[in-house]
């Protein structure tokens, strides 16, 4: 396709950010069956062709009375605008079947165009302000997402997703104030990079690491994904929480000696989170659950490459560098992947028992592909990090726990397709009405051929950065399945009751059962681990950990 003219790539670049919001008033207006799903979908649907043909370096200033803000597309963030635009606009067109009730309700469509609208501002923004006010939206948009269904467990989730995100934006709002704060009137990224300090460095950290889900301060993540509708699940779970990684990604740099250390923390913290997603994923009957752990786990890779990426060493512009291709890989794989995974499950629960086989075999593509099975996109993503782990020096003990990481998540998709069997493994709404056959089928097909071909059409044969695969790469991925069936085997012989256990097994049961025949020291670990993840979740201990750290930026500020 020929070139756009400069005036069309600015107009398409602008037309992408302001649709979400030039589609609130449409919300006046709705079709019978579907609610307000039209507008929802459309509302993604420029940033989809801008993604496709607004080439790099397309940049839009907004006039001074609109905050003189500065938008841009380049190659980091074409990674992060393409998965998002497909899976906004798909997303908003099964929503009429998956979540009737609530895609009829102008607030919550009010709170997805909101949702939208800030994360294409994240993604498209080049200085500190706008990428800050697109995080608060994105903040604001997931409480309402969150709470959607009104229940007492969304009402719940939904105090400790707002909690922990007060949190964030306090760390966050400082950071901002410290950057642009003196009479400093250049808040693009270039310019606030060269002011980060350690206290700084500090504040980024806790803010995108909440945002993030990392071990630690995750306990929002698996409470606030399973209760959301589902079309919420799939934007939350598969887009919303990579804000974290983009604006790292963005503001920070590599940080010398000091960076080493937080560095190793941080990969040591993301390959924990790797497996203890896992185990607790594999402890839950609901499906979402299931993938709302899972989540937990894959953010632990990103947590890994975030720890990369601090690292010095010699540095390649955008895609170039294998670190930030790395993580644009994964966030295109994963992004896909794992929010084909939330609708279906979904989809599953409207679909008539003569075609659900169908549909649930369909399933098992997106999750050999978050399971990094040969010719998927996960062979991809596995190759990029291993190339980042190589060009930062860490390959030697790492790679191998990679493939620890990689046999869990083989477990937990097995686990996964094992929950979603038949109908009654997962959450059904109690409302059924919606739309049926085609609008069904089409777009959940288009979800999965996106999953199959996007991130091979967009990173396969990056010739800006590192090579993507080999061969060798693809029958490497063959180890973690062949562990995995290894396990499963070795289980089986051995103790068939145990295997009932891990397929029967409900999450208040771990503690009485999932440490039985253990040593007493792995014992007594287990149940403080279990008793800590608890208290991580309790609404007062959120609470306290705002308190604790405002009095902490507080005493800084003031003394300094």
């Amino acid at each position: 396709m020929p070139a756009l003219p400069a005036d069309m790539q600015v107009l398409l670049l602008a037309v992408a950010l302001a649709m979400p919001w030039l589609m609130i008033p449409a919300l006046a207006i709705r079709t019978r069956d579907a609610g307000h799903a039209p507008a929802l979908c459309l509302a993604a649907l420029p940033a989809v062709m801008a993604a496709a043909w607004a080439p790099d370096g397309t940049l839009l200033a907004l006039p001074d009375a609109l905050g003189g803000w500065v938008f841009a597309l380049d190659a980091t963030g074409r990674a992060f605008l393409a998965p998002a635009a497909i899976v906004w606009a798909l997303a908003a067109w099964l929503a009429a079947s998956l979540a009737p009730r609530q895609v009829r309700s102008p607030a919550f469509s009010g709170l997805w165009l909101l949702g939208l609208g800030g994360n294409f501002a994240v993604i498209l923004a080049q200085d500190l302000l706008a990428l800050y006010a697109g995080l608060a939206l994105m903040t604001v948009a997931g409480l309402g997402l969150v709470a959607a269904e009104r229940t007492m467990q969304a009402v719940a989730a939904a105090r400790v997703y707002i909690g922990m995100m007060l949190v964030a934006e306090l760390a966050m709002f400082v950071a901002v104030a410290t950057l642009v704060g003196g009479g400093f009137s250049d808040a693009g990224f270039d310019t606030v990079r060269e002011r980060i300090d350690g206290p700084v460095l500090a504040l980024l950290g806790i803010a995108f690491g909440i945002k993030l889900g990392a071990l630690g301060v995750h306990a929002w993540l698996p409470r606030a994904h399973p209760v959301a509708p589902v079309p919420a699940s799939a934007v939350l779970s598969g887009l919303m929480i990579k804000s974290g990684a983009l604006g790292w990604l963005r503001l920070v740099e590599p940080a010398g000696d000091a960076g080493d250390v937080v560095a190793h923390v941080l990969l040591w913290t993301g390959f924990a989170a790797s497996l203890y997603g896992v185990a607790r994923g594999l402890h839950t009957k609901r499906a979402k659950t299931l993938l709302a752990w899972s989540s937990v786990s894959q953010m632990g890779l990103v947590t890994m490459l975030a720890g990369l990426w601090i690292l010095p060493g010699t540095r390649g512009s955008g895609l170039a560098d294998p670190v930030a291709f790395a993580i644009a890989v994964f966030v295109v794989h994963h992004g896909l992947a794992k929010a084909a995974l939330f609708l279906g499950a979904g989809l599953l629960e409207r679909t008539a028992a003569s075609r659900r086989s169908l549909v649930w075999a369909s399933l098992g593509l997106p999750a050999l592909a978050l399971a990094a099975a040969p010719g998927t996109s996960g062979v991809l993503a596995k190759s990029a990090l291993e190339q980042a782990l190589a060009a930062s020096g860490q390959a030697g003990w790492i790679v191998p726990v990679l493939y620890l990481s990689g046999t869990a998540t083989v477990v937990l998709m097995a686990r996964l397709l094992w929950l979603t069997r038949s109908p009654h493994d997962t959450a059904a709404s109690s409302d059924t009405s919606g739309v049926r056959g085609p609008a069904l089928a089409l777009p959940w097909v288009a979800m999965l051929a996106a999953v199959l071909v996007v991130p091979w059409l967009m990173l396969g044969s990056n010739t800006a950065g590192p090579t993507a695969t080999a061969p060798r790469d693809h029958a490497k991925a063959l180890v973690p399945f062949v562990l995995a069936g290894f396990a499963a085997s070795l289980t089986w012989w051995a103790d068939r009751r145990v295997q009932r256990r891990l397929l029967n097994a409900r999450l208040p049961r771990v503690q009485a059962r999932a440490v039985t025949g253990l040593p007493a020291p792995v014992r007594r670990l287990s149940l403080h681990v279990v008793r800590g993840e608890r208290w991580l979740h309790l609404w007062e201990s959120v609470g306290l950990t705002l308190i604790v750290v405002a009095a902490v930026l507080a005493a800084a500020l003031s003394l300094g």
